[in-house]
């Protein structure tokens, strides 16, 4: 890739994160021998200031607890890459559970929270062009996304005018990441695929054909007129949805023979059980007529992962 056509596209990304209230900065800044250094060496995926400032923040009343509950993110139980992000999934969004003793010597249990998952704003947030990790090898993943200090979303760019550097490619590169720079994908959200023309997001654990366009920024109809890179951005990283995502969306399957698998729901399926959602709690309130209504469903459109996505979502509204 010319530097004048990832510059272009890099630019471009940089430019809607910043216009959704994102912090923006480039990784060579970070880096321990940056100008603004927030690592101790590029083996270091988390930016530890930022994290421990988040979590003070969130959890004030147990400052002493915030150090456990990063090394219960960082403290392995399995070997499987797709297990342990599982497992990190489930603390960062329900929480770690850290006991400790009170003044009378009881053991207690608190939750130390790692999102603020009800005022986004509450949260830090972060855009990095050009992340250099060192760990089976040195890579540079073109955007990371940081939520409170962890890298929750990686974008790989590929030139808009080459033939050669399709969407295809852009994935084989994240399949290249997954072996040389396992420790960024320990708490990954989404994975963001471009050639400046098209893009695509999943998880980075989905074959290349589950990638999917998102259509969408602020409702259900598909925006049109305006650069799929752009479209994307807006309506998955807005950070009200993007934390509705993490928290509503993400489904973790077993595919059989021990293949643990991660999905993150299509733009058409996060309106549809959002408004969903919505007409049954009104449906089923004092004044409601008790009929939540019809989504039409087309074949192969995942009506079943988005019924699932439904009943997680109703259960968890606090008006229901």
């Amino acid at each position: 890739m010319s530097a004048l056509d990832e510059n272009m596209v890099e630019q471009a990304a940089m430019s809607y994160f910043t216009n959704l209230g994102y912090e923006t900065a480039n990784g060579p800044e970070l880096a321990h021998d940056g100008t603004a250094p927030e690592r101790s060496s590029l083996g270091e995926v988390f930016l530890r200031d930022r994290l421990r400032s988040a979590l003070v923040r969130l959890n004030p009343d147990h400052l002493d607890l915030i150090d456990e509950a990063v090394a219960s993110i960082e403290r392995a139980e399995s070997q499987n890459p797709v297990a342990e992000n599982y497992r990190v999934h489930r603390l960062l969004t329900e929480g770690a559970n850290i006991e400790y003793r009170d003044e009378d010597g009881g053991i207690r249990t608190v939750t130390i929270r790692f999102f603020d998952f009800e005022d986004p704003d509450n949260n830090d947030w972060l855009a990095v062009r050009q992340f250099t990790v060192s760990e089976v090898r040195v890579r540079r993943p073109d955007l990371v996304a940081f939520i409170n200090g962890l890298p929750m979303a990686v974008g790989e760019w590929k030139n808009p005018t080459s033939e050669a550097a399709s969407l295809k490619v852009a994935w084989q590169k994240i399949q290249s990441y997954r072996n040389d720079i396992p420790s960024l994908f320990l708490t990954n959200a989404l994975i963001v695929l471009s050639d400046g023309t098209t893009a695509s997001v999943s998880t980075f654990t989905a074959n290349f054909e589950h990638y999917a366009p998102w259509k969408a920024i602020a409702g259900p109809e598909p925006v049109k007129g305006m650069p799929a890179l752009k479209v994307l951005i807006y309506g998955a990283f807005d950070k009200t949805r993007l934390l509705d995502l993490i928290k509503n969306f993400v489904v973790f399957s077993d595919e059989g023979g021990g293949k643990l698998v991660k999905r993150v729901a299509k733009y058409h399926q996060f309106w549809a059980v959002n408004k969903a959602v919505e007409s049954s709690v009104i449906a089923s309130g004092p004044d409601g007529d008790k009929r939540g209504g019809v989504v039409w469903h087309t074949q192969g459109s995942g009506k079943s992962f988005e019924m699932l996505f439904y009943a997680v979502k109703i259960m968890r509204d606090s008006r229901m």
